[in-house]
Formats: structure tokens, sequence, C-alpha cells
């Protein structure tokens, strides 16, 4: 299993760069990066921690992407003051191009896995600048689950661990948060109206709150964690049930577009898109959702 990581010199980068390894994920691992000396820097770093593991984790060139299994984008513009994942579309959409061209030309077959934001439409312009199967197209979005899972934990007292959740639809400030898939120890939960409004202004927050400490830096160990899951989904072939965003051909009555979804994840990508009924209020959501979708689709077209 070859692994490539381009725009590993960032915090997300290098941070699944390190959970790959350690998790022993790949045999091989190759980092790429435009700032040349912080790339270096983690590579070589990683690569000593790794000693006596037999990942080979490196620096690599444009070519040194050839034969790679799995494609993992993390490349963007520098982080600034924002309101929204969509104000950086016109910014990334010339870099995820880029790539793509370099990803036709080395390892054509290569499942893609696009966490640069917004993700829903760069995962969507990577999938129309392969003219390639859908199914190697992942959008990473796996975050909005995670933080889901932890607030409902949190609310309830129980461990995070017991707790199953899912968030699907736009990967920002429409994501839909399914209260119906709340599950703790396998079984159903059910929830007020003030629960949930309670979760939902949590969940605001939360993008928010990180910015105003004014670092400069993404969530970088959560988006590792969820982006080694997926890769563990797809190297072991285990058809775990992953929220991703996926590119869409006529599920939830979507097409034209990629959107936040339960997925199927095992070798080669997406096996199957999971269509679950969904509660009156949860697909009222889900449609304005998919409407906010449909205009950054339509702007990525314009730009692409």
């Amino acid at each position: 299993m070859k692994i490539s990581i381009v725009g590993a010199a960032g915090t997300l980068g290098s941070s699944v760069a390190f959970n790959i390894a350690i998790h022993h994920l790949a045999d091989e691992i190759v980092m790429f990066d435009i700032k040349q000396n912080v790339l270096m820097h983690h590579a070589m770093d990683i690569s000593t921690a790794m000693t006596g593991q037999d990942v080979l984790v490196r620096a690599g060139a444009d070519e040194d992407i050839s034969g790679s299994d799995i494609i993992i984008i993390t490349a963007g513009v520098p982080l600034g003051t924002t309101t929204s994942r969509m104000e950086w579309l016109p910014q990334n959409l010339p870099i995820i191009r880029n790539i793509m061209q370099k990803i036709k030309q080395y390892c054509p077959e290569a499942v893609v896995i696009t966490a640069t934001n917004p993700v829903d439409p760069l995962n969507y312009a990577a999938y129309l600048c392969s003219n390639s199967d859908r199914r190697r197209f992942i959008g990473y979005s796996l975050n909005d689950s995670i933080r889901f899972r932890m607030l409902v934990a949190q609310a309830l007292g129980v461990k995070s661990s017991q707790v199953e959740g899912t968030v699907i639809g736009e990967h920002g400030d429409n994501q839909v948060l399914l209260f119906s898939s709340i599950r703790v120890n396998g079984k159903t939960v059910s929830v007020n109206e003030d629960f949930k409004q309670n979760i939902k202004q949590q969940v605001a927050n939360i993008i928010p709150s990180y910015a105003a400490l004014k670092v400069g830096r993404t969530q970088g160990w959560t988006s590792a964690v969820g982006l080694a899951s997926i890769v563990n989904a797809i190297s072991k072939n285990t058809e775990e049930m992953l929220p991703c965003s996926v590119v869409l051909d006529g599920e939830y009555g979507c097409q034209g577009l990629s959107m936040g979804v339960p997925t199927i994840i095992g070798q080669g990508g997406v096996h199957n898109v999971l269509e679950w009924e969904l509660a009156s209020d949860e697909h009222e959501e889900l449609e304005h959702s998919i409407n906010i979708l449909k205009v950054a689709m339509t702007q990525m077209l314009s730009l692409l």
C-alpha cells in the first residue's frame, strides 16, 4: 500500500502522515509540498519515529506519486479569517486542478481523498478533472459526525465510544445533524427539541471558537484520525459505514454534485451509498443543504 499526501508540510498533512504511519496503514508514505524545508523536516522526523516499524516515509517530487494506491489532498491557501469555507473556493480550485493533472499523468487509478475546503465542490471538481469512476473520489467530511458524537455523548452523560450518530449534507454551515441516527450501545435514543437545539448551537460555535484563537491552524489531529479511518477501510476492505462527501448519481435525488452521505467504504473507494429514511425535519434541512450545494457547484463550474 503506497499513500501519497499532497500538502504534507501543513498541520493536517503532517498529522495524517504520522497517523497513517503509526497505525501501519501503508508500506510507503510519500509526502509532497511546495514548502520544501518544512516538508523535509516532517518527513525526516516521522521516518525516524518509525524506525523498526518497516514503514518507508519520504518526501517526493512529482513523479514519485506514481504507483500510489491512495492520494490524500490537504493542500490549500493559508487559513485566514473567513465566515464560510466556500470563500476558499476560487483560490483552492486551481490547486486541485493542478494536482489532478499530476494524478492523471502518474497514477490515474488511485483513490483520491480530498480534505481541502470547501470539500464538496472541490471533490466534485477533482472527479470532473479526472473523467474517471466517481467511486474513486471521496471528500473528507467525517469531522462533522465526530463532533456530533462528542457533543451527544457529553449531553447524555455517556462515553463517546458508546455513541453513534451521523451528519450529512454540506460540510459547512448547512450540515444536517441526523438525530434519528443517534444510538447508544446500539439502541435508539429519542431526544426532545430542546436537546436538538442545544446540540445545534454547540455545533455552530465550534469553528468560530477555533477561529477566535487566531492561530491559523486547522483541526489537524481530528481530521487525521478521521482520514486514517477512511484509509483503513480502503486498505483492509472493511466495508465500514463512514459519512463522506461523494459524487452522487441519483442518490437522495441528486446528480451533478458531491455531498456528505452515509457511505460504505472499501477497496477501491466507495462501494455503496446508503439512502436512509429521514425524519421530516431532517429531510427539510437536507433539501436546504442540497440547494446551497447546487449554487456552490455552479460557482465551481464557472471557475473550472
